[in-house]
């Protein structure tokens, strides 16, 4: 008990000491939502264009790169870029500190804190994304063409394709992972529920069940064009969401895989949104 008691005291140390910081950070999972909300859209525009409709939105990029990208379109896009900008910092910090946070020291907690930092490293990266956009210094940027880009790169020698496959692996696994979460309604572990009524957990469960899936089908795709381009040797095989989410669209099984994901990434969306306020730090 008391071991238990000293690893998880830094953390509740540290919420309680800093109550405005962490109810700060909580909106980088605002901001979190709102751009998975908007990629969501964005993928079912496609599953539309690709069932024989038009939709304005369905030439954009399915993506949370897209995302930005439509937000940078409005007439509020400034102003809107900017603030999503300092919210995708927020969650990136956020990320940063719990990967810090004492835990067990076990092989579990050093995957969420690797975990932690990719996710840190990648929402940094949005939020560098649209700060960009907001400056219309990246107004063109192609989140499909980074990745050819990258793994092009690392393709020249035989040691980075093995690199660009184990990372296709990699992902596809945390895909399987996601989609484990969803099923076993794994969900609250960095929620605080007290107080909510059990019809509303429920609720929030399937939210969060719904989103997972979404997300999970999307990490999957992306490993796995990831690993086929490091086995055929062709970094053209390589793509990010959107590019991925346009290949399976081609084909009618297609168009239900980008619908889940569409439908997914809505849900996560609200999810984030409705349990922001709730959010605390966990020690891996």
């Amino acid at each position: 008990m008391s071991a238990v008691h000293h690893i998880e005291n830094p953390t509740a140390r540290l919420t309680q000491e800093h109550p405005g910081l962490v109810k700060l950070a909580r909106l980088g999972w605002l901001a979190k939502g709102v751009v998975y909300f908007l990629a969501g859209l964005l993928a079912l525009a496609l599953v539309r264009q690709a069932i024989g409709g038009s939709d304005s939105t369905a030439n954009q990029e399915a993506s949370p790169n897209g995302a930005l990208k439509e937000v940078a379109s409005t007439s509020w896009g400034p102003v809107l870029l900017w603030t999503l900008a300092v919210g995708l910092f927020l969650y990136a910090a956020w990320r940063v500190v719990s990967a810090f946070l004492p835990g067990d020291g076990g092989a579990k907690s050093w995957a969420r804190r690797i975990g932690y930092v990719c996710s840190a490293a990648l929402y940094g990266f949005l939020g560098v994304t649209a700060v960009a956009l907001a400056r219309s210094e990246q107004a063109a940027a192609d989140g499909n063409q980074k990745v050819r880009d990258v793994a092009q790169r690392f393709m020249e020698n035989s040691a980075g394709r093995w690199l660009v496959g184990i990372v296709g692996v990699i992902l596809v696994a945390v895909g399987l992972y996601r989609i484990k979460k969803a099923v076993t309604q794994d969900v609250e572990d960095e929620l605080d529920l007290g107080g909510v009524s059990e019809s509303h957990r429920r609720w929030i469960r399937r939210l969060a069940a719904v989103g997972e899936i979404g997300r999970g089908v999307a990490f999957g795709l992306v490993g796995f064009f990831l690993a086929r381009a490091a086995v055929d040797f062709d970094p053209a095989e390589a793509t990010g969401l959107d590019g991925a989410l346009r290949r399976v669209a081609d084909e009618g099984w297609g168009q239900v895989v980008v619908a889940v994901v569409g439908l997914g990434f809505i849900a996560y969306g609200i999810f984030c949104a409705v349990t922001f306020p709730r959010r605390r730090l966990e020690a891996p």
